[in-house]
Protein backbone atom coordinates (compact mmCIF):
# COMPACT_ATOMS: atom_id res chain seq x y z
CA UNK A 1 0.00 0.00 0.00
CA UNK A 2 2.59 2.64 1.12
CA UNK A 3 6.37 2.68 0.82
CA UNK A 4 6.79 1.18 4.41
CA UNK A 5 10.41 1.42 6.54
CA UNK A 6 11.11 -1.59 8.82
CA UNK A 7 12.05 -0.68 11.91
CA UNK A 8 11.83 -4.16 13.79
CA UNK A 9 10.23 -2.54 16.85
CA UNK A 10 11.08 -4.75 19.71
CA UNK A 11 10.74 -4.88 23.51
CA UNK A 12 13.52 -2.22 23.21
CA UNK A 13 12.50 -0.06 20.91
CA UNK A 14 9.16 0.08 22.13
CA UNK A 15 10.62 1.17 25.21
CA UNK A 16 12.54 3.77 23.04
CA UNK A 17 8.98 5.17 22.42
CA UNK A 18 8.34 5.72 25.80
CA UNK A 19 11.28 7.87 27.34
CA UNK A 20 8.33 10.01 28.24
CA UNK A 21 7.71 8.50 30.96
CA UNK A 22 8.21 10.05 34.21
CA UNK A 23 11.17 9.42 35.72
CA UNK A 24 13.46 8.89 32.97
CA UNK A 25 12.06 5.23 32.99
CA UNK A 26 14.33 3.14 30.84
CA UNK A 27 16.10 6.74 29.80
CA UNK A 28 19.61 5.42 30.48
CA UNK A 29 19.59 2.04 28.43
CA UNK A 30 18.43 4.32 25.04
CA UNK A 31 21.20 7.29 25.99
CA UNK A 32 24.22 4.54 25.24
CA UNK A 33 22.39 3.55 22.13
CA UNK A 34 23.44 4.97 19.05
CA UNK A 35 20.57 5.44 16.40
CA UNK A 36 20.05 7.82 13.21
CA UNK A 37 16.43 8.26 14.91
CA UNK A 38 15.92 10.65 17.97
CA UNK A 39 13.65 8.93 20.67
CA UNK A 40 10.39 10.03 20.56
CA UNK A 41 10.53 12.38 23.58
CA UNK A 42 13.45 14.41 22.34
CA UNK A 43 11.84 14.87 18.53
CA UNK A 44 8.24 15.78 20.78
CA UNK A 45 10.31 18.16 22.93
CA UNK A 46 11.99 19.28 19.97
CA UNK A 47 8.61 20.66 18.41
CA UNK A 48 7.17 23.27 20.26
CA UNK A 49 3.64 23.18 18.27
CA UNK A 50 2.96 20.27 19.78
CA UNK A 51 3.23 20.53 23.26
CA UNK A 52 -0.05 19.67 24.08
CA UNK A 53 -0.13 16.29 22.29
CA UNK A 54 3.26 15.95 24.23
CA UNK A 55 1.32 16.26 27.52
CA UNK A 56 -1.22 14.22 26.48
CA UNK A 57 1.30 11.73 25.69
CA UNK A 58 3.13 11.67 28.86
CA UNK A 59 -0.42 11.73 30.76
CA UNK A 60 -1.17 8.64 28.98
CA UNK A 61 1.81 6.61 28.54
CA UNK A 62 0.08 2.87 28.19
CA UNK A 63 -1.05 4.18 24.36
CA UNK A 64 2.57 3.69 23.83
CA UNK A 65 3.39 0.95 26.06
CA UNK A 66 0.45 -1.31 24.45
CA UNK A 67 1.73 -1.20 21.04
CA UNK A 68 2.14 -4.40 18.99
CA UNK A 69 5.17 -5.40 17.13
CA UNK A 70 4.45 -3.59 13.72
CA UNK A 71 6.87 -2.31 11.48
CA UNK A 72 7.42 1.17 12.82
CA UNK A 73 4.21 3.65 13.32
CA UNK A 74 3.13 6.55 12.14
CA UNK A 75 2.01 8.93 14.78
CA UNK A 76 -0.51 11.57 13.14
CA UNK A 77 -0.18 14.53 15.71
CA UNK A 78 -2.09 17.44 15.87
CA UNK A 79 -0.37 20.57 16.97
CA UNK A 80 -1.06 23.40 19.50
CA UNK A 81 -3.69 25.25 17.39
CA UNK A 82 -5.77 22.26 16.87
CA UNK A 83 -6.40 21.25 20.19
CA UNK A 84 -7.16 25.48 20.36
CA UNK A 85 -10.02 24.62 17.99
CA UNK A 86 -12.09 22.68 20.67
CA UNK A 87 -12.91 23.69 24.32
CA UNK A 88 -16.01 21.02 25.09
CA UNK A 89 -13.42 18.42 25.77
CA UNK A 90 -11.99 16.81 29.42
CA UNK A 91 -8.23 15.55 28.74
CA UNK A 92 -9.07 13.83 32.20
CA UNK A 93 -11.23 11.50 30.46
CA UNK A 94 -9.14 8.53 30.13
CA UNK A 95 -11.80 6.72 27.88
CA UNK A 96 -11.70 9.37 25.42
CA UNK A 97 -8.08 10.27 25.23
CA UNK A 98 -7.17 7.11 24.87
CA UNK A 99 -9.47 6.13 21.81
CA UNK A 100 -8.63 9.41 20.34
CA UNK A 101 -4.94 9.06 20.58
CA UNK A 102 -5.17 5.32 19.12
CA UNK A 103 -6.99 6.73 16.27
CA UNK A 104 -4.10 9.02 15.72
CA UNK A 105 -1.92 6.47 15.36
CA UNK A 106 -1.20 4.54 11.66
CA UNK A 107 0.10 0.63 11.47
CA UNK A 108 3.43 0.97 9.75
CA UNK A 109 5.39 4.18 8.85
CA UNK A 110 3.67 6.02 6.07
CA UNK A 111 5.42 8.69 4.09
CA UNK A 112 4.16 11.25 2.73
CA UNK A 113 6.55 10.95 -0.79
CA UNK A 114 4.80 7.53 -0.35
CA UNK A 115 1.29 8.52 -0.84
CA UNK A 116 0.05 8.51 -4.65
CA UNK A 117 -1.33 11.96 -5.76
CA UNK A 118 -4.98 11.54 -6.49
CA UNK A 119 -5.36 8.00 -5.01
CA UNK A 120 -7.68 7.53 -1.95
CA UNK A 121 -6.33 5.18 0.62
CA UNK A 122 -7.25 3.34 4.03
CA UNK A 123 -4.87 3.13 6.01
CA UNK A 124 -5.96 0.94 9.58
CA UNK A 125 -4.73 2.82 13.48
CA UNK A 126 -4.72 1.31 16.23
CA UNK A 127 -7.95 1.89 17.64
CA UNK A 128 -9.62 -1.13 17.91
CA UNK A 129 -12.25 -0.37 21.03
CA UNK A 130 -15.67 -1.84 19.74
CA UNK A 131 -17.76 1.10 21.19
CA UNK A 132 -15.72 3.25 18.03
CA UNK A 133 -14.54 0.20 15.63
CA UNK A 134 -16.67 -2.12 13.78
CA UNK A 135 -14.14 -2.99 10.65
CA UNK A 136 -11.79 -5.80 11.23
CA UNK A 137 -7.76 -4.87 12.08
CA UNK A 138 -8.50 -1.26 13.41
CA UNK A 139 -10.41 1.67 12.33
CA UNK A 140 -9.47 3.70 9.13
CA UNK A 141 -8.72 6.92 8.00
CA UNK A 142 -8.19 7.80 4.52
CA UNK A 143 -5.33 9.54 2.66
CA UNK A 144 -5.08 11.79 0.01
CA UNK A 145 -2.57 13.80 -2.09
CA UNK A 146 -3.54 16.46 -4.13
CA UNK A 147 -1.64 17.64 -7.20
CA UNK A 148 -0.19 20.14 -4.93
CA UNK A 149 1.30 17.46 -2.98
CA UNK A 150 -0.76 18.18 0.44
CA UNK A 151 -1.65 15.50 2.25
CA UNK A 152 -4.95 15.28 3.64
CA UNK A 153 -6.04 12.62 6.21
CA UNK A 154 -9.89 12.24 6.13
CA UNK A 155 -11.56 11.13 9.56
CA UNK A 156 -15.42 10.67 10.54
CA UNK A 157 -18.11 12.81 9.89
CA UNK A 158 -15.98 14.62 6.66
CA UNK A 159 -12.97 16.11 8.91
CA UNK A 160 -10.19 16.67 7.24
CA UNK A 161 -6.96 17.16 8.64
CA UNK A 162 -3.65 18.77 6.55
CA UNK A 163 -0.23 18.06 7.35
CA UNK A 164 1.56 20.68 8.22
CA UNK A 165 4.84 19.70 8.80
CA UNK A 166 5.58 16.18 7.38
CA UNK A 167 7.97 13.27 8.29
CA UNK A 168 9.24 13.60 11.26
CA UNK A 169 11.44 10.96 12.25
CA UNK A 170 11.93 9.09 15.61
CA UNK A 171 13.48 5.46 16.55
CA UNK A 172 10.37 3.89 15.38
CA UNK A 173 8.56 5.62 12.86
CA UNK A 174 7.32 8.50 11.50
CA UNK A 175 5.18 11.69 12.62
CA UNK A 176 2.91 13.53 10.91
CA UNK A 177 2.38 17.23 12.28
CA UNK A 178 -1.16 17.98 11.46
CA UNK A 179 -3.91 20.97 12.04
CA UNK A 180 -7.20 19.16 13.18
CA UNK A 181 -8.06 16.60 15.17
CA UNK A 182 -9.09 13.82 13.60
CA UNK A 183 -12.64 12.05 14.86
CA UNK A 184 -13.69 8.34 14.46
CA UNK A 185 -16.50 7.93 11.78
CA UNK A 186 -19.49 7.82 13.42
CA UNK A 187 -22.50 4.73 12.71
CA UNK A 188 -24.15 4.80 9.79
CA UNK A 189 -27.23 7.08 11.51
CA UNK A 190 -26.05 10.28 12.44
CA UNK A 191 -23.69 9.80 9.64
CA UNK A 192 -27.00 9.78 7.25
CA UNK A 193 -29.06 11.99 9.02
CA UNK A 194 -26.73 14.67 10.30
CA UNK A 195 -23.60 14.69 8.56
CA UNK A 196 -24.59 13.92 4.90
CA UNK A 197 -28.20 14.89 5.16
CA UNK A 198 -28.41 13.86 1.65
CA UNK A 199 -29.05 10.63 2.80
CA UNK A 200 -32.15 10.82 5.03
CA UNK A 201 -34.30 8.86 2.80
CA UNK A 202 -32.24 6.37 2.20
CA UNK A 203 -32.16 5.88 6.09
CA UNK A 204 -35.62 6.41 6.65
CA UNK A 205 -35.85 3.85 3.70
CA UNK A 206 -33.80 1.05 6.03
CA UNK A 207 -36.03 1.81 9.00
CA UNK A 208 -38.82 1.39 7.06
CA UNK A 209 -37.60 -1.74 6.02
CA UNK A 210 -36.26 -2.30 9.43
CA UNK A 211 -32.99 -2.98 7.93
CA UNK A 212 -31.12 -0.41 9.96
CA UNK A 213 -29.09 -3.25 12.35
CA UNK A 214 -28.40 -5.38 9.38
CA UNK A 215 -26.44 -2.36 7.53
CA UNK A 216 -24.95 -0.43 10.81
CA UNK A 217 -23.71 -3.59 13.00
CA UNK A 218 -22.54 -5.80 10.27
CA UNK A 219 -18.88 -5.51 10.61
CA UNK A 220 -17.16 -4.55 7.28
CA UNK A 221 -19.62 -2.97 5.33
CA UNK A 222 -19.61 -1.27 1.70
CA UNK A 223 -22.66 0.44 0.91
CA UNK A 224 -23.98 2.19 -2.26
CA UNK A 225 -26.37 4.89 -0.78
CA UNK A 226 -28.30 6.71 -3.54
CA UNK A 227 -29.05 10.65 -2.46
CA UNK A 228 -32.25 12.00 -1.81
CA UNK A 229 -33.07 12.95 -5.15
CA UNK A 230 -32.76 9.51 -6.55
CA UNK A 231 -35.41 8.27 -4.31
CA UNK A 232 -37.73 11.31 -5.20
CA UNK A 233 -37.87 10.32 -8.57
CA UNK A 234 -39.27 7.03 -8.00
CA UNK A 235 -40.85 7.84 -4.52
CA UNK A 236 -44.81 6.59 -5.87
CA UNK A 237 -43.20 3.05 -7.24
CA UNK A 238 -40.84 2.46 -4.20
CA UNK A 239 -43.57 3.57 -1.22
CA UNK A 240 -46.14 1.33 -2.53
CA UNK A 241 -43.89 -1.44 -2.34
CA UNK A 242 -44.36 -4.52 0.68
CA UNK A 243 -41.67 -4.12 3.32
CA UNK A 244 -40.23 -7.51 1.99
CA UNK A 245 -39.75 -5.95 -1.29
CA UNK A 246 -38.37 -2.90 -0.34
CA UNK A 247 -35.58 -4.68 1.88
CA UNK A 248 -35.01 -7.07 -1.16
CA UNK A 249 -34.08 -3.44 -3.33
CA UNK A 250 -32.10 -2.35 -0.08
CA UNK A 251 -30.16 -4.95 0.42
CA UNK A 252 -29.06 -4.83 -3.71
CA UNK A 253 -27.05 -2.03 -1.99
CA UNK A 254 -24.91 -4.08 0.43
CA UNK A 255 -21.56 -5.67 -0.20
CA UNK A 256 -20.66 -7.61 3.02
CA UNK A 257 -17.45 -8.63 4.23
CA UNK A 258 -15.54 -5.92 2.52
CA UNK A 259 -14.69 -2.77 3.34
CA UNK A 260 -13.65 -1.35 -0.47
CA UNK A 261 -12.51 1.99 -1.01
CA UNK A 262 -13.39 3.79 -4.69
CA UNK A 263 -9.76 2.85 -6.21
CA UNK A 264 -10.77 -0.48 -5.52
CA UNK A 265 -13.58 -0.54 -8.26
CA UNK A 266 -12.05 -1.94 -11.62
CA UNK A 267 -13.89 -1.78 -14.98
CA UNK A 268 -15.05 -5.11 -15.10
CA UNK A 269 -15.18 -5.87 -10.94
CA UNK A 270 -18.18 -8.00 -10.08
CA UNK A 271 -19.14 -7.29 -6.17
CA UNK A 272 -21.36 -9.67 -4.66
CA UNK A 273 -24.67 -8.35 -2.60
CA UNK A 274 -26.49 -8.95 0.02
CA UNK A 275 -29.51 -9.54 -1.92
CA UNK A 276 -31.88 -12.29 -0.79
CA UNK A 277 -34.23 -11.72 -3.87
CA UNK A 278 -31.41 -13.69 -5.82
CA UNK A 279 -28.69 -15.31 -3.69
CA UNK A 280 -25.06 -14.10 -4.84
CA UNK A 281 -26.41 -11.59 -6.80
CA UNK A 282 -23.50 -8.69 -8.62
CA UNK A 283 -23.56 -5.36 -8.54
CA UNK A 284 -21.01 -4.41 -11.97
CA UNK A 285 -18.78 -1.49 -11.86
CA UNK A 286 -18.27 0.14 -15.19
CA UNK A 287 -15.85 2.91 -15.67
CA UNK A 288 -15.47 5.54 -18.40
CA UNK A 289 -13.19 8.29 -18.46
CA UNK A 290 -13.45 10.39 -14.47
CA UNK A 291 -16.78 8.52 -14.59
CA UNK A 292 -17.60 5.22 -12.25
CA UNK A 293 -21.12 3.82 -12.64
CA UNK A 294 -22.61 1.04 -10.73
CA UNK A 295 -24.72 -0.92 -12.89
CA UNK A 296 -26.74 2.20 -14.52
CA UNK A 297 -26.09 4.35 -11.06
CA UNK A 298 -23.25 7.01 -10.84
CA UNK A 299 -20.71 7.93 -7.80
CA UNK A 300 -21.37 10.92 -6.96
CA UNK A 301 -19.54 10.86 -3.54
CA UNK A 302 -17.15 8.31 -2.84
CA UNK A 303 -15.41 6.80 0.52
CA UNK A 304 -17.33 8.46 3.34
CA UNK A 305 -16.12 6.55 6.68
CA UNK A 306 -18.51 4.86 8.99
CA UNK A 307 -17.98 2.95 12.17
CA UNK A 308 -18.49 -0.65 10.14
CA UNK A 309 -17.09 0.71 7.16
CA UNK A 310 -17.13 3.13 4.05
CA UNK A 311 -20.26 4.46 2.13
CA UNK A 312 -20.38 5.86 -1.31
CA UNK A 313 -23.56 8.37 -2.81
CA UNK A 314 -24.76 7.13 -6.16
CA UNK A 315 -27.47 9.19 -8.02
CA UNK A 316 -29.78 6.82 -8.25
CA UNK A 317 -31.48 3.67 -6.90
CA UNK A 318 -30.50 0.29 -7.71
CA UNK A 319 -32.70 -2.28 -8.78
CA UNK A 320 -31.69 -6.49 -8.20
CA UNK A 321 -34.62 -7.19 -11.16
CA UNK A 322 -32.59 -4.59 -13.40
CA UNK A 323 -28.82 -6.00 -12.93
CA UNK A 324 -28.21 -5.77 -16.33
CA UNK A 325 -28.54 -2.17 -16.94
CA UNK A 326 -25.58 -0.30 -17.93
CA UNK A 327 -25.19 3.14 -18.68
CA UNK A 328 -24.88 5.19 -21.30
CA UNK A 329 -21.84 7.58 -20.77
CA UNK A 330 -22.39 10.08 -23.52
CA UNK A 331 -25.50 11.53 -21.67
CA UNK A 332 -25.39 13.11 -18.33
CA UNK A 333 -28.22 12.07 -16.48
CA UNK A 334 -29.24 7.98 -16.62
CA UNK A 335 -32.70 6.69 -16.88
CA UNK A 336 -34.15 5.23 -13.55
CA UNK A 337 -34.13 1.48 -13.40
CA UNK A 338 -37.86 2.17 -12.16
CA UNK A 339 -40.70 3.36 -13.16
CA UNK A 340 -40.63 7.29 -12.63
CA UNK A 341 -43.49 8.10 -10.37
CA UNK A 342 -44.68 11.57 -9.71
CA UNK A 343 -41.71 13.48 -10.75
CA UNK A 344 -42.57 16.80 -12.46
CA UNK A 345 -38.81 17.83 -12.60
CA UNK A 346 -35.30 15.95 -14.20
CA UNK A 347 -34.07 15.99 -10.56
CA UNK A 348 -37.21 14.92 -9.12
CA UNK A 349 -36.70 17.74 -6.62
CA UNK A 350 -40.26 18.81 -6.44
CA UNK A 351 -41.68 15.82 -5.26
CA UNK A 352 -41.70 14.83 -1.23
CA UNK A 353 -38.76 13.16 -0.18
CA UNK A 354 -39.95 9.76 0.52
CA UNK A 355 -39.58 7.38 3.55
CA UNK A 356 -38.10 10.19 5.96
CA UNK A 357 -40.93 10.11 8.21
CA UNK A 358 -39.56 6.72 8.88
CA UNK A 359 -36.72 8.28 10.60
CA UNK A 360 -37.14 8.44 14.16
CA UNK A 361 -37.56 11.61 16.42
CA UNK A 362 -34.98 13.68 17.43
CA UNK A 363 -34.45 16.80 19.22
CA UNK A 364 -34.29 18.15 15.96
CA UNK A 365 -37.98 16.45 15.01
CA UNK A 366 -40.07 16.59 13.69
CA UNK A 367 -38.81 15.63 9.89
CA UNK A 368 -41.58 15.25 7.56
CA UNK A 369 -41.42 14.62 3.71
CA UNK A 370 -42.44 17.68 2.52
CA UNK A 371 -41.43 19.01 -0.39
CA UNK A 372 -38.66 20.65 -1.54
CA UNK A 373 -37.24 22.38 -4.16
CA UNK A 374 -33.60 21.56 -3.68
CA UNK A 375 -32.13 18.46 -2.28
CA UNK A 376 -31.99 18.06 1.35
CA UNK A 377 -28.34 18.43 0.80
CA UNK A 378 -25.37 18.03 -1.12
CA UNK A 379 -23.05 14.70 -2.00
CA UNK A 380 -20.31 16.97 -2.40
CA UNK A 381 -19.84 16.65 1.73
CA UNK A 382 -21.50 16.97 4.61
CA UNK A 383 -23.42 19.78 5.87
CA UNK A 384 -24.00 20.87 9.55
CA UNK A 385 -24.78 18.02 12.02
CA UNK A 386 -26.44 17.57 15.32
CA UNK A 387 -22.62 17.60 16.71
CA UNK A 388 -21.84 21.35 14.94
CA UNK A 389 -19.71 19.30 12.14
CA UNK A 390 -19.60 20.94 9.12
CA UNK A 391 -17.35 20.27 5.73
CA UNK A 392 -15.83 22.90 3.69
CA UNK A 393 -16.45 23.20 0.10
CA UNK A 394 -14.46 21.31 -2.45
CA UNK A 395 -10.90 22.01 -2.70
CA UNK A 396 -8.47 20.44 -5.03
CA UNK A 397 -8.31 18.46 -8.26
CA UNK A 398 -10.98 16.12 -9.37
CA UNK A 399 -14.24 14.64 -8.23
CA UNK A 400 -11.88 12.79 -5.40
CA UNK A 401 -10.07 15.62 -4.34
CA UNK A 402 -10.37 15.97 -0.38
CA UNK A 403 -12.24 18.58 0.83
CA UNK A 404 -10.69 21.95 3.11
CA UNK A 405 -9.10 21.07 6.05
CA UNK A 406 -11.43 21.40 9.74
CA UNK A 407 -14.05 20.63 11.72
CA UNK A 408 -15.78 23.13 13.43
CA UNK A 409 -15.22 23.96 17.47
CA UNK A 410 -18.23 22.08 18.37
CA UNK A 411 -16.43 19.75 19.93
CA UNK A 412 -14.42 16.44 20.30
CA UNK A 413 -16.27 15.18 23.33
CA UNK A 414 -19.55 15.15 20.89
CA UNK A 415 -18.14 14.09 17.94
CA UNK A 416 -16.32 11.12 20.12
CA UNK A 417 -19.97 10.25 21.72
CA UNK A 418 -21.17 10.66 17.59
CA UNK A 419 -18.46 8.22 16.75
CA UNK A 420 -19.26 5.59 19.45
CA UNK A 421 -20.85 2.09 17.94
CA UNK A 422 -23.30 1.93 20.41
CA UNK A 423 -25.88 4.94 19.78
CA UNK A 424 -28.78 4.10 21.75
CA UNK A 425 -27.90 6.44 24.27
CA UNK A 426 -28.77 9.17 22.04
CA UNK A 427 -31.59 8.04 20.86
CA UNK A 428 -30.59 7.44 17.27
CA UNK A 429 -31.06 3.61 17.11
Amino acid sequence: MFGHKTYGLLPASLLALLAVLPVGLAWSIFESREAKEKPLNQVLASEKSLSTYYDLVKQYPDILLQLPSYSGVTLVAPDNDAFEKFHDWDPQNKTLVTNLLEYHILQGTVSTASVPVGVSTFAPTLLTDRAYSNVTGGQQMLINKGGDDVVVFTSGLGSRSTVVKPDLAFKGGLIQIVDTLMVPPARLEPTARDAYKDLQSFLGALYTADLVSEFADSTDVTIFAPRNSAFQIVAGTLEDLSKDELADILRYHLVPKQVMSSTEFQNGTNLTTASDAIPDLELHVIRSGNNMYFNRAQLLQPDILIANGVVHIIDAVLNPAAAAATPDPAIGTQAPVFPVTGSKTATGTKVPVPFTTGLPCTSDCPITSSAVSEPTGTADGPTTTSTGFRGSSSNGAGGFAARCTGVPAAGVAAAMLVGAVGMDFVGLV
